[in-house]
């Protein structure tokens, strides 16, 4: 019986193997791996031009890869020959203008354009009157070379693209960054705040269910919410350098101490629970109403003054 060598086929193998699907396959090549295989380089150049060419500046890559989808269309109709002479003709002006994914469409007036008095005197030459939301606004350093390469013909404008400016996208990267983290941080203290606000709610429901409740039910609530409060009782420092009303104090802490009780001792606040929860029946209108508020607020601005000063 005479041995086979090594390496060699077998009687009856099939030699023929059905080629590999790869991406240099152009027949097995789907318009949705090609979509895909160009976002990469595309966002990459528009980050190569500035580092904040990001969402919410540009747009999303789910609609990236529909623009461009629409455009591989447009392109294999104009190359079958479809369509009258008029839209071949647009099509290929399309090829020479900027593929804009910016999500601000805004129009960008240069200086040199409006007779502007700080034509050529300042690093940013142009305008542009946005509304859009500060999140989605164009960066004003690219304002010029944006307006460039919207208004190129023939695929050349006034401006191109340069070696990355190693300074400048350090110093945008480390704005971005820094922007990142006050977002978290403002989160975080609004999930605190929130937190805060439906413990408050949820006492209330106890004290509201204590009035509701028998006499006997009354009593033994009555002494958990005097524990409650004696071990709440915990007082918030003053920002001396806050700058607006939501600064004065810290939101974050769990339990806010207020005005009312920072005079009273713990015992005093137990002797407190024991009073009967009565409003006493003084006589007030609304001129002694307006004069109390006027009293509260001078005193607060003094005391928060003087502190400033110091």
């Amino acid at each position: 019986m005479v041995g086979e060598k090594a390496g060699g086929k077998k009687r009856g193998e099939d030699t023929h193997k059905t080629p590999s699907k790869t991406k240099h396959d152009r027949r097995n090549y789907t318009d949705k791996e090609l979509i895909n295989d160009m976002i990469v380089p595309l966002l990459h150049q528009w980050t190569k031009a500035n580092a904040l060419f990001k969402p919410p500046v540009i747009n999303q890559c789910r609609t990236i890869e529909l623009k461009l989808t629409k455009l591989w269309h447009k392109a294999v109709e104009t190359s079958l020959g479809k369509g009258n002479l008029a839209r071949k003709n647009e099509f290929l002006h399309t090829l020479d203008t900027l593929f804009d994914i910016l999500t601000c469409k805004c129009s960008i007036q240069l200086c040199s354009e409006s007779n502007c008095s700080h034509s050529g005197k300042r690093e940013n030459n142009s305008h542009i009157d946005c509304g859009c939301p500060r999140e989605k606004k164009i960066p004003a350093l690219e304002l010029e070379f944006i307006k460039a390469q919207r208004t190129k013909a023939e695929g050349q404008g006034s401006m191109q693209m340069g070696s990355i400016d190693y300074s400048e996208t350090k110093k945008q990267i480390a704005n971005a960054k820094k922007r990142e983290q006050i977002r978290e941080r403002e989160q975080k203290k609004k999930m605190k705040s929130e937190e805060a606000i439906q413990r408050e709610e949820e006492l209330c429901q106890d004290v509201y269910h204590f009035f509701d409740s028998s006499s006997d039910e009354q009593e033994a609530t009555s002494d958990d919410i005097g524990r409650l409060f004696v071990s709440f009782k915990k007082s918030s420092p003053i920002n001396v350098n806050a700058t607006k009303l939501s600064e004065l104090v810290d939101l974050s802490l769990e339990v806010l101490e207020p005005p009312l009780t920072t005079s009273l001792t713990s015992q005093e606040l137990r002797n407190l629970k024991e009073t009967p929860m009565q409003v006493p029946k003084w006589p007030s209108h609304t001129q002694s109403v307006e004069r109390y508020v006027k009293m509260v607020t001078e005193a607060a601005g003094h005391v928060y003054s003087h502190e400033r000063r110091e």
